[in-house]
């Protein structure tokens, strides 16, 4: 298990959750409990009248890793048949694989960036030595 926050969106309103998170198997769970949290929160809203629209959860997960963002317009689109995902309908099986594919690639491109840091500070740290190895061969 997994744990996962659900930071907030109303508009400009941006809402930090700091609560101890919650726990879900993997991302795909994680985005069906924020959906539910969605559809939950829609009427609500709509009895406050907040338009919902203007709402959406960022999950993070326990590494601080945003992980995808659902707007709560994705409520509507369920409602009407569809899924929405980079502005085209896609079914919710599709929507879950791509997003733990991008998951994975977000995961993949922070090993990545890490391995280059560490290539880099052994190459800063092999220049140095090199230096004072032709300092030392200079001398008469």
């Amino acid at each position: 298990m997994a744990r996962f926050f659900f930071n907030f969106r109303q508009g400009e309103r941006y809402t930090v959750d700091d609560s101890e998170g919650v726990e879900f198997r993997d991302s795909g769970e994680a985005y069906l409990g924020a959906f539910k949290a969605a559809q939950q929160m829609w009427s609500e809203l709509l009895s406050q009248r907040q338009d919902p629209l203007l709402c959406a959860f960022e999950i993070i997960d326990g590494g601080g890793n945003s992980l995808f963002i659902l707007p709560f317009s994705e409520v509507l689109d369920a409602c009407r048949g569809r899924a929405s995902v980079a502005g085209g309908a896609m079914p919710l099986p599709a929507l879950l694989q791509a997003l733990e594919s991008r998951r994975i690639a977000q995961q993949s491109m922070r090993e990545v960036a890490q391995a280059l840091d560490s290539a880099r500070a052994t190459l800063k740290e092999t220049m140095i030595l090199l230096k004072r190895v032709n300092r030392i061969l200079d001398e008469p």
